[in-house]
């Protein structure tokens, strides 16, 4: 009689051994991410993001806190915000609440200047002229420094976060009122070293203007009452 041969298999060993191999592979990864994360940790090197071009993969954006022109800074408790009204150059009205700019002295409405040419011009109606033009009806933002004695506001002002004080001042419109703040003394020596606007050419500290001193040639006027 014929010798019948057997074939045996062993499926369930086979899986074993695959199942032990998957094993030690998670094993060896777990070890590796594992280095990684400690060694990552003390030199500084990140561990690797997830990739998915997902929305929940990348960071949240970081808010814009630069100031600019069109993302000025945000106004101060109690601070005086609107449209102003220009009454002379360092003078304004928000909301019939009139603010003097601390800090600055301009020429009067009536003052006289002399130009580059000697001429006289009107210097106090050409610095207003000149801050409304700059405002331009955009939002002026005032914070109170206390009051003066003729009861108006003593404001730090600003437009698209900027300075109103530096800007009239760096451009020969006003002068740094010394009496009550040195702050921008900095900014009339740069305009007097460029010869910006009334230091093109001649003219009378408005607190002298206001005494009663004229320039030579100037028509004489009533004095003012007072400190501006």
């Amino acid at each position: 009689m014929a010798k019948r041969t057997r074939t045996i298999s062993h499926p369930r060993r086979s899986r074993g051994r695959s199942g032990s191999t998957s094993l030690v592979v998670s094993a060896i990864l777990g070890v590796l991410a594992a280095v990684w994360y400690v060694w990552g940790e003390d030199v500084g090197v990140p561990f690797p993001a997830p990739t998915g071009g997902g929305a929940d993969a990348s960071a949240p954006e970081t808010p814009d806190t630069t100031v600019t022109e069109a993302n000025p800074p945000p106004a101060p408790e109690g601070a005086i915000v609107g449209t102003a009204s220009v009454i002379d150059a360092d003078t304004l009205d928000i909301r019939s609440e009139r603010i003097r700019l601390v800090g600055v002295d301009a020429p009067e409405s009536g003052q006289k200047c002399k130009d580059a040419s000697g001429a006289l011009v009107r210097c106090g109606s050409t610095a207003a002229n000149a801050l409304d033009a700059w405002i331009n009806r955009n939002p002026v933002t005032c914070a109170s420094e206390g009051t003066d004695r003729y009861q108006r506001v003593l404001g730090k002002c600003s437009v698209r976060g900027q300075s109103v004080q530096d800007w009239l001042v760096r451009n020969g419109h006003a002068v740094a009122y010394r009496e009550y703040s040195t702050e921008f003394v900095p900014a009339e020596i740069a305009a007097r070293e460029a010869k910006a606007g009334i230091w093109a050419g001649e003219f009378v500290m408005p607190s002298d203007w206001r005494k009663g001193q004229r320039l030579e040639g100037e028509p004489a006027t009533k004095a003012a009452a007072g400190a501006h």
